[in-house]
């Protein structure tokens, strides 16, 4: 299947949160992480970022939230893309995120431990929506 982003990002959040509502937490925090990440590459690939015919970016930005984040950084001050930096929370703010926490016991999560993951997504959508607004689809 075709690699889309923008349709993963909001999928992804659009899960986080029905998670989220029902107290859900532990699933609940991957989605926001898999929301930000797709979102991120949402907005890289709308700055140039090059992928293959399935949609796939080379391997350097085949990256997970809490490694692409100074990618994305780094990628978008280069690219023209600064506007959308200052809409990013301040920090890494999924540094303590990842993709392995999936195997964790739905214990070690609680909706203090998620909030802060489902803020920054939010700041992420947000991010996101204006790209859509600059344009870029």
């Amino acid at each position: 299947m075709p690699t889309d982003f923008m349709d993963a990002h909001r999928r992804h959040w659009e899960d986080g949160e029905l998670l989220f509502n029902n107290e859900r937490w532990a699933n609940a925090d991957q989605m926001y992480g898999f929301s930000a990440e797709c979102g991120l590459k949402a907005v890289m690939k709308y700055l140039g970022m090059t992928v293959d015919t399935a949609g796939v970016p080379e391997e350097k930005y085949r990256k997970h939230v809490q490694e692409l984040w100074p990618i994305f950084i780094d990628y978008a001050e280069r690219r023209g893309g600064k506007r959308y930096l200052r809409r990013l929370p301040p920090g890494e703010p999924f540094a303590d995120w990842s993709h392995h926490d999936r195997y964790a016991h739905r214990a070690t999560f609680t909706k203090d431990s998620v909030e802060p993951h489902q803020a920054a997504a939010q700041r992420i959508l947000d991010m996101v929506e204006s790209s859509v607004q600059d344009g870029r689809p």
